[in-house]
Order: structure tokens, then C-alpha cells, then sequence
């Protein structure tokens, strides 16, 4: 969980899993909470069915590059995806180190455009036994976590206000990660938008005046 969540350099130090495109918008601070919850039952959905898939595919030796297809399919945003593929170098980094032989992870390494951070996730789960309901959670978690730790930096507040929020989100969605969890061909990639979001996150991307990357 430590090497998938905000602690890392690459996560919440450098993206803000869409809250710092939403307070530049105008969001109200206190409407945060909302928008989280409504950022786990769209967007973070789609990250967890797509890493769920791209562990199928791993350890059936199917198509992953039908998977990324599928995750590009259904993140309309070219600053979402961007972020992710960044987001992804670092995951390919810790991958790398965990599991030295893994033949995908090297080659994804070398590529000139990495795959997107759900990807490796479920590459990475795959090497590692992690079960698919886990990985869903996780991907959930390090979602929401990294949300959190910007909110701290952008709209400074009672840190245990925020984790109780996140504890809060990864609950309610819960029940709804078992169906994720299931998930063994790319085309059963939950397909959920968040066309606001998605709309700040361009807007975003073009900004000079930001602290983090999205």
C-alpha cells in the first residue's frame, strides 16, 4: 500500500488526482468532500477496472495493449492521460526494483510513451499474488489518498478531517468493487465520466501557475 499511495514523490507531491484543476475552477473548499465522492464513483472506477484487467492479462499472457486501448477509450481527457503515462514512469521505476525479471515491466520501460498508471499497477499485482478485489481497493485508495495530501497543500485543514474522509470514500464505494474485481476482458472496463473534470483538467494543463502537475 506505502509503495502505491501519495507518498511518493510521483504521487501526491506532483498530481492532485483533479483537485487542484477543481479549486482553480472556482470549486468552493467545502464542496471538496463532493467532488471526491463523485471523482470515486466515475474516474477512479475506470483506473481500478483497468488495472484489474491489465492483471488478468498478465497472468493469461493476453492483450495489454488491448487493455491500455480500452483505458485510452474511456478517459477522453489528453491531460488526464498524460498525467497518468507520467504518473506510470515512477510506478515503472519501483516495479522495476521489485520485480527484476519481469519482461513487461522492462520492455514498457523502454518505451518512448509509457503506459498509463493503472497499467503497471495490474502488471505490478500480477508479480506479486496481489488478489484483483485487493488491487481494486488499492487503486481506490492511492486515488483518494492523493487527493487528500493536495487538499492539504492547496486548502490547508485538520489532516484527520481528511483522513476520515478518505476511510469514508474507500467504504462507500466498497461494495461496488467486488462487480471491478471481476473484470477480465477490457470491454468490462467500467466506461464512467466526469466530463467537468475532465474539461478542468485541460484547462489545467495549460496553466503557468499551478503546484501540481494535474
Amino acid at each position: 500500500m506505502l509503495l502505491a499511495d501519495a507518498r511518493l514523490p510521483s504521487g501526491g507531491h506532483a498530481h492532485s488526482a483533479g483537485v487542484e484543476p477543481a479549486v482553480s475552477a472556482g470549486v468552493d473548499p467545502a464542496d471538496l468532500p463532493a467532488f471526491l465522492r463523485g471523482r470515486v464513483t466515475t474516474t477512479t472506477l475506470v483506473e481500478a477496472g483497468t488495472a484489474v484487467a491489465a492483471r488478468h492479462a498478465r497472468l493469461t499472457r493476453g492483450d495489454l495493449d488491448a487493455v491500455e486501448t480500452a483505458w485510452a477509450a474511456r478517459t477522453p481527457s489528453r491531460a488526464q492521460r498524460d498525467a497518468a503515462r507520467v504518473l506510470a514512469r515512477g510506478y515503472l521505476r519501483v516495479g522495476a526494483t521489485m520485480l527484476p525479471g519481469d519482461g513487461v515491466i522492462a520492455d514498457w520501460r523502454q518505451r518512448a510513451t509509457p503506459p498509463p498508471r493503472p497499467c503497471v499497477l495490474g502488471v505490478i499485482a500480477a508479480g506479486l499474488d496481489v488478489p484483483a478485489l485487493e488491487l481494486a481497493r488499492l487503486v481506490v485508495y492511492e486515488d483518494m489518498q492523493a487527493a487528500a495530501a493536495a487538499v492539504l497543500k492547496l486548502e490547508p485543514r485538520d489532516p484527520l478531517e481528511l483522513v476520515s474522509l478518505v476511510a469514508e470514500l474507500c467504504a462507500a464505494i466498497d461494495d461496488r468493487l467486488g462487480e471491478v474485481a471481476a473484470v477480465t476482458d477490457p470491454d468490462g472496463i467500467p466506461a464512467l465520466t466526469a466530463p467537468q473534470s475532465e474539461a478542468w483538467a485541460e484547462v489545467h494543463a495549460r496553466s503557468t501557475r499551478r503546484l501540481f502537475r494535474a
